[in-house]
Formats: C-alpha cells, structure tokens, sequence
C-alpha cells in the first residue's frame, strides 16, 4: 500500500488542510450548484418556446384541418402551407454567455395526428418513428434526439394532436459553454490560491525548514556558527535567541571536556592503583590456592593417619565380639568401644565429606540399586540407637513407588543415615516414621522422616541447612554432633538433581508436635519396577491377630498384606487378645504380639508370651527390635521374631515359614587361597591376617613395598606358592603402594603371566580413588577401616567365579587358556547374574551367552563409529550394551558402557580432534570389557 505523502502534522499539510483544501470544496460546491440553476433555466426556456410554438402553428393549422373534419379535403390532398417564422424577438438565457441563436434552431419537427393516430402531417426529411401521445393537456415525452410536446385540437368534432419534437444539440452546445465557463473559473481561483500559498511558506514555513536543517547538521563543531536568516521579524528573533542559546551550549561543552580530562586522569589513576591490588589480590589468591592444596593434603594424610588406627581398633573389637565366654561386662566394655570407634569413624567422614563438597571433588556414582533394601538397611542399621531410647521406628513404603532406581545407593543411605539418625536422637518420646511416595515432580521420589520430638521453630528452620549449625547451642550442648550432617545431605541432595527441607509439624498441622524433614530425588529410570509377586503361600487364606501397640505399623501390615488372602484381626489391648484366644474355633493361624507390649516397662513378656501359649499352639510371632529379644525366651515359648521396623519381605518370608539361619561365615569359605596382606602398620597386618584366617585363607604379610615386590617374584619364579590375590596398602614410607603395584605389573608383564589382581587398601578420602588407582594398575579398592563383609565380597568378586558352588575352587585351565583366567574372574559376576534373571540358572546362564556371543559384533561396530567420527552412533551403540548389560552379571560392560554413553552425549555435537582425545580413555576401557567378554569360554566357569 503506497504512503500518503501529505503530512498534516506539518506547516505545509495543515496549510492546505486548513485553507487550500475548503477554498477548493467551496469552488466545487459552488461550481455544481451554478450548474445546475443554469441547466434548469435552459430546461425551462426549451418548455417556455415549445408551448410558443404549439400555440403559434395551432392558429396556422386550424383552417386547413377545419376543411379535412368538413371533408372538403382529404389528408392525403392536404398540402402543408409554409409555417412562417416565430421570432419572439426576445432575450435569451444563452444571452448570458454570449450565444444568441433563433428560436427555429430548437425546432427539429413538426407533426399532426388525427383521432385515429393517423399521421397527417410530418416536417421530418427522412420516415421516422411516429410519436405515441397520451391524454393530457400538455403532453412531453423524451425522444432519441431530442424531446416531443404535444397538444389536442378539437376542430369540427374531431380530435386532432399537434406536436413540436425539440432538439437537444442546442442544449448540449449551452452546457459544455456552461462548463467551460465553470473551469476558467476554477482555475483562476486556483492559481491565485497557489501565489497565496507560495507567498504563505516563503515568509513562514521556509525559515522553519531552514531552522530545522541547521539543527540537524548541528554537533561539537560548529556550535557557534551564524545561522543564514532569509527573513526578517519574529523569525529573526528567534534565530538570534537560538545562536545566543548554542553559544551557552557551547561554553558548557567546553566545561564538560576539562571535566571530562580530569575524570579521565583521576580514572586512569585509580586504574593504575587497582592493577596494583589486582596483583596484590592474585598473589593472595595463589596463597590461598596453596593453602587449600596443603589442607587437602592434610586432610588426605590425616585422613590416613586416623583411620589406620581405627582400623586396628574396629578390627580387633570385631574379633573380640566374636568370641565366646565372654563376661556380660566384658561384653558390655566391647559395645562401649564399638559405638565409639564407630562414632569416631563417622565424624572423620563427615568431616571428609565436607571437604570433598568444599574443593568441588565429591562425584556421584550412577547404577542400579533397590531403594527397598537400601531404606531398610538404613533403618535396621539405626534400630538399635532407637531401642536405646524406647522409640517405635516404622517405615511405610507405598505401592506405586518403583522399586529399583538409578543413582548412588550409598550416598542415599548417608543422606537417611543423617535424617532418621537426627529424628532419632532429637525425639525423646514417641517415635519416628519414614514415608516413601512418588513426588508431585514427574520421575521423583519423596522420602519424609517425621519425627515426635520437640519440633523446629522458624528461625532454627532457615539455619538448619547451614555448615556447623544445630539451631541453637543448647542442642549442641545437649545432643552433641558436629552440625554438617544436614549440610552435607542438602549438597547431595542438590547434587543429584533433588530438594530437601523440613518444616515443624505443628505449624503445618500434621501433628501435635515433632519436625518432620524431607528429600526428593529422581528415580533415574522411567520404568516403573514394582516389587515381585506375592508369595503362593499367601494365596490361600490366613487369620492373623495382631496385637501391636503402634498405628504406623499396623497401617504399613495393612499395606503389605493387601492384596493377600490373609485377613487382619486388632486386639486393643492384652486383655481383648486372650478373650479371642479363649474362643473357641477362633481360627487364628498366626498370633503377631508387640515385643513392648501395651507399656514397655511394665509388661513382662514371658508372662504375656506364656500365657498366649496356654491358649493358643499355632504360630506365634513377637514384633520388635532385634537387639532387645531374648531369643532364649523366644525358643521358650516356641515363638518367631519379627523385628522392628516391620519389613515387608521379612513379613512374608515368616508367613511362609522360610528362614535363613546362615551367617557370614557359612555362607563363604575361601580355603586354599593365598593372598598377601602389605601394609606397614603391623597392627592392621594382625586384623587383616584375623579376618582373612575366619575366611579359611591362607595370608602372607609383608610390611613394605620393597618386600611385596620381593615375596610377588618370587612366586612368579616358583620359589613359593602363587598368591592368588593382593591387598595392598597405598601410603606407605620409602615405597608406596603404587609404585609397588606397577614394579609387580612390569614383573609379571616380563614373565608373561595372568597379573594377579591387586586390591588397594585406602584411607584417604578427597580425591577420586577408584578411577585413579584403577588406572594405575589396581584391579579394586577397600577404605580402611576394614570390614569382613567388605573382605568376603572382594574375595566372591575376584577369587571365587562359581556362586552355586559355595567352596569349590575353579579348575585350573590348560596353558593355551590361561589368559582366560583374569577375564573371567573380573567380568562375571554370576550371582548377580542370576539375581537379574529372576533366580534362574539357566536363565541367567543364557543371557550371559547372548552378551558373550554379540560382543564381536558389537566391538567391530564401535571401531567403524569411532573411525568416522560419528558421536551419535557411538552414543548408540553404548546406549544398547548398557540395555543388555542390566539384565545379566557383566559389571564390568555395565560401567564401561555407561561411562562411554554419558561421555559421548556430554557435547554431542563436537567431533574436534581434542573431543575423542578426551573421550578415548572411556572408549579403550569399552573395548577392553568387550575383548574379555569375547574370550570368556562360559562353560568351563559355570558349568
């Protein structure tokens, strides 16, 4: 659409729009109103000389039509007389223009009817159309060439019409005379308003323009140059008052610019002296960047130095608890030592951990785990702190909450670790409950302690999360602790992508009183695993009465047993339960009464449990906490535990009459193996040489790296046994456990033999020293202190390669095959191969088949993805191994691949050289698993 150039914000437009334009309506107006008076005149005039003429040339034709109504004469005898001339001799309105013409002009044709239409005279030269006149007086009608007035004659009796046809040249001839006379006007008028508006803009517009153009090209430069007036006046003083006013301005720019130096010299000047404290500030950050690196030093070799005894301490206090014929105050001394060993070994890794999320070096772990076991873990391993304080500790766990996630299990354990053991300790009466439940977020899972101890009060709640802060110092005073529990669990929380906070119960009406805390973090898998099926022993119907003086726990047995046959009867008190069991054919398969009773330090539970066994012999139950029944009394009255807090795979197993009585002990023997134990604290030799003897293996100390190395060669050249494992210490003086590692790895490199896998003993606690020994040549890592668990599940991993074979030893292959020993061993992990099949054997063993079978495949289509550089495919493919990897025991494969993966999706789209540079540790380790996977020759393994 084009642009209306006509600006009426400007002088020039309103000019025309206030004046130009009206003059030029008004002329129009005026010229179609003259117009039309004119042509109404002319119109009249024309009527005026038709009825003349009609009058006129009635009195010439009345004789000779009197002799055609007598009949003298016929109409085709009747000879038309020669009609004179009317000169009506008189002005005309043409006069007015200057055109005079004679009346005759106007007249085109004359005619005559008589009473039958019939055409007796006709003046037109050439046959025409007969006029068709009506009864009027004066009748008028339009024409092709003009226009027809006719009037009736009555002569002798007889009708006669006499008509005049008028031209319309004259009349046309009269308009365009008009018209022209219209437009000279107009255009006079016109050109005297163009001289007017010209004249109008020359002594005002102009000097506005020229105004706006000096304004334009107006800047530093020419601030007090003269203005070229072209008129005279009020413009003239105004321009003189705008020069007046630029010249000011210019005596102000002048100012502004010795400001402005000045302001630049003094800027300059604090420039100069902020470079000054710039330099200042670096060496001071440098300072401080040592001094960082010397408190995690210090903090590394602290670290080292207390838990070395500590191990010593825990190892021997564990040997001691073990043994029999212990005195109750023998026993009693041992637990004292215990819980403060213990609570010595938490406050060291408190305070590691803390540092670790204060140097940005605490890195989480990712991998599959089961949130159920990891919860209970957790409790049961708090239950006795809760037993101590006569509190009922409940875990409610519901339906929808997948069971398996993705993440790092043991930094959740430490985050529950840290909220239910505060819940615990800051409650003195009631209990604590920990609720499971999908959060509002999509992909999250809410996890909330409440508690019923004395609550938080708002202004403690906003420093709860802060580093060293227990609310006020009475707590501190009161319940001890050092105050970065909570810090650390929200910088976990944080780091896993999740929130935490509290809020007290009462302000926020859930409960009378207490605090309740709360973490959200994401599950990591959008597959919504659920616990397994019920039991089918479950499947048929069951009667238990229940008497179990805490309502979380009967809501959470509600829960567990709601898709069951089995039908829940509550006694509200001991006396409602013997009244049922007097009953007769009462029907009760189990009785489940709470170990505490209706009152814990009242009710004896000998007599309660006697009593029930007077009236009723089915299965009885007792709930409570483990460390608090005398399971001599229990094997008295024939009665099972069920111990608190009620675990719901617990529940089941007991309902169905499934125990597993085995210890730790039972369940594991290595005897045969030989392994060497170096470190160069004896006393943590001793506890080492202790647990590994328990294990039925056989141990070889040596207190340094330099004997190590001397006692590995010499079972390299045969001179000694083979060792079939290492535990190696990592600090130690003159020769450190690393350097011994790799003297023993170029040993057996020269000798050409399987390496001997190497476990590090490690105290230290900031930087990453899994991926770092491991890339040094260690095949795995133990952090002092030492446990048994830890050492047996070290040995299961790299020593024993046959789970349903509890103490067989592996058949040693032939030479050809020997290599095949270490890929094994480090690859497979065949009990939890069949934990991923479901408990399946042959399952789990044809699983492992299709990863072993498809690793060549898989190992040639990396190798092209990575020849072409083609991230994405290689993301891919990781993608597929870590899918088939979780569903059988390959550890190995599993990490690698998703090690891989998350390196080839961090920066997808960059295929630099320097990208595959950094992503090529991550690669080799993948094709390494799947090299070793592609030699494994199952069958000799697993049979």
């Amino acid at each position: 659409m084009t642009k209306f150039l006509l600006n009426f914000k400007s002088a020039y437009g309103q000019l025309v729009a206030l004046v130009f334009l009206p003059i030029l309506i008004l002329a129009g107006v005026g010229g179609v109103l003259v117009f039309s008076e004119v042509r109404h005149a002319i119109l009249s005039e024309r009527n005026a000389i038709a009825r003349a003429y009609l009058v006129h040339y009635e009195a010439l034709l009345r004789p000779l039509l009197t002799d055609i109504s007598t009949g003298q004469k016929s109409a085709d005898d009747l000879q038309l007389p020669k009609l004179p001339s009317m000169s009506l001799q008189k002005a005309s309105i043409f006069s007015i223009f200057g055109y005079a013409e004679s009346d005759e002009s106007w007249i085109r044709r004359v005619v005559v009817l008589d009473d039958g239409d019939k055409l007796l005279i006709d003046t037109a030269l050439k046959q025409e159309e007969k006029p068709r006149p009506t009864g009027k007086d004066l009748w008028q009608q339009d024409t092709k060439l003009g226009r027809a007035y006719g009037i009736p004659m009555m002569v002798e009796g007889r009708s006669f019409w006499l008509i005049v046809e008028m031209d319309n040249s004259p009349l046309t001839v009269n308009y365009y005379q008009v018209l022209l006379a219209l437009g000279m006007t107009g255009l006079t008028t016109l050109l005297l308003l163009l001289l007017i508006l010209s004249a109008y803009s020359k002594r005002w517009i102009t000097p506005l323009y020229e105004m706006r153009i000096y304004l334009q090209n107006l800047d530093v430069t020419n601030l007090s140059s003269p203005i070229k007036a072209t008129t005279n006046g009020e413009f003239t003083l105004l321009y003189r008052d705008l020069v007046q006013a630029t010249r000011r301005l210019q005596g102000s720019f002048d100012e502004l610019k010795m400001h402005t130096e000045e302001t630049e010299r003094d800027l300059q000047h604090s420039l100069d002296e902020m470079e000054e404290r710039n330099a200042i500030m670096e060496q001071a950050h440098k300072s401080a960047m040592g001094i960082s690196r010397a408190k995690s030093d210090f903090l590394a070799n602290i670290s080292h130095e207390l838990r070395t005894p500590l191990n010593s301490i825990d190892g021997f206090i564990n040997l001691l608890s073990r043994q029999e014929g212990l005195s109750s105050q023998q026993i009693l001394y041992i637990q004292t030592i215990k819980k403060s060993s213990a609570h010595l070994l938490a406050l060291v890794n408190d305070v590691l951990d803390f540092s670790k999320i204060d140097a940005g070096k605490l890195i989480l772990e990712n991998h599959e785990f089961d949130l159920y076991a990891v919860i209970y873990d957790v409790v049961d391993m708090l239950s006795p702190s809760a037993f101590e304080k006569q509190l009922r500790l409940c875990v409610l766990i519901y339906n929808d909450v997948p069971n398996r996630m993705m993440g790092d299990s043991l930094r959740v354990k430490q985050i529950l670790t840290n909220l239910v053991g505060n819940a615990i300790k800051f409650t003195d009466t009631g209990g604590v409950v920990v609720k499971i439940g999908l959060a509002d977020k999509d992909g999250f899972v809410h996890i909330s302690i409440e508690d019923t101890g004395k609550g938080i009060s708002d202004i403690d709640s906003r420093h709860l999360f802060e580093s060293f802060s227990q609310g006020d110092l009475s707590v501190t005073r009161r319940y001890g602790g050092t105050g970065l529990g909570l810090v650390i669990s929200r910088e976990l929380v944080k780091k896993m992508g999740g929130n935490i906070g509290c809020w007290d119960n009462a302000t926020h009406n859930k409960a009378k009183n207490g605090a309740t805390f709360w973490f959200e973090i994401p599950t990591g898998t959008n597959d919504e695993m659920a616990e397994p099926a019920m039991p089918e022993c479950l499947d048929v119907p069951l009667n238990i009465l229940v008497w179990i003086n805490h309502a979380p726990t009967r809501k959470m047995l509600k829960s567990a047993l709601a898709g069951t046959q089995a039908s829940l009867y509550f006694a509200i008190g001991f006396a409602d339960l013997l009244e049922q069991l007097d009953k007769d054919n009462h029907g009760f398969d189990w009785v489940i009464v709470d170990y505490f009773g209706q009152d814990a330090s009242l009710d004896d539970v000998g007599a309660v449990l006697r009593q029930i066994r007077l009236r009723y012999q089915g299965h009885l139950a007792t709930y409570g906490y483990q460390v608090g029944m005398d399971n001599a009394l229990l094997s008295e009255c024939q009665a099972q535990a069920l111990y608190e807090p009620m675990n719901k795979r617990q529940l089941f197993a007991l309902l169905c009459n499934e125990h597993d009585q085995e210890t730790i002990n039972d369940k594991k023997r290595f005897d045969g193996k030989r392994v060497l134990a170096v470190d160069d604290y004896p006393s943590n030799l001793l506890v080492l040489d202790a647990l590994l003897s328990e294990l039925g293996v056989d141990v070889v100390q040596a207190s340094s790296g330099f004997d190590a190395i001397d006692v590995m060669t010499k079972a390299t050249m045969g001179e000694i046994l083979p060792i079939d494992l290492v535990f190696m210490d990592i600090q130690m003086p003159h020769m450190s456990g690393l350097d011994a590692t790799l003297q023993i790895r170029k040993i057996q490199a020269d000798h050409q033999i399987p390496p001997v896998p190497i476990i590090a003993l490690t105290a230290h606690g900031l930087a990453d020293e899994k991926e770092r020994l491991v890339s040094l040549g260690m095949n795995d890592y133990v952090s002092k202190p030492v446990s048994l668990a830890q050492l047996v599940q070290i040995l299961q991993t790299w020593l024993d390669n046959d789970a349903l074979s509890q103490n067989a030893t592996p058949a040693v292959p032939s030479d050809d095959k020997s290599v095949d020993v270490l890929p094994v061993l480090k690859d497979i992990d065949w009990a939890d191969a069949q934990q991923r099949a479901g408990g399946k054997p042959e399952l789990a063993k044809t699983l492992l088949l299709m990863v072993i079978e498809t690793a060549n495949g898989e190992k040639h289509a990396l190798e092209k993805a990575w020849a072409d550089r083609d991230r994405k495919q290689l993301a891919d493919i990781a993608h597929r191994l870590v899918g088939a990897s979780r569903y059988t025991g390959v550890p190995r494969l599993r990490q690698a691949s998703e090690n891989f993966e998350r390196a080839c999706r961090d920066g997808m789209d960059d295929v630099s050289d320097g990208q595959f540079i950094s992503i090529r540790p991550f690669y080799r380790d993948l094709i390494d698993a799947l090299d070793n996977l592609e030699s494994v020759v199952l069958d000799e393994w697993i049979g």
